[in-house]
């Protein structure tokens, strides 16, 4: 068995209530970020499957 580098995270779409979800990589804890690299907060666009609103995962 495989462990993988990604984690889901599930949502409920503002506009419809459906759980959306989106793969994003694993993190680290937040007290291992290096602060000053200005790259470190990430996003990822994805939609919902019901009505097709447009969301973004923002992550560290």
């Amino acid at each position: 068995m495989s462990q993988s580098n990604h984690s889901q995270l599930y949502v409920g779409c503002p506009q419809c209530d459906a759980t959306v979800s989106a793969s994003v990589p694993a993190g680290t804890r937040t007290n291992d970020l290096d602060w000053n690299d200005p790259n470190r907060l990430q996003g990822k666009e994805t939609s919902c499957e019901n009505c097709d609103h447009e969301l973004e995962f923002y992550y560290y």
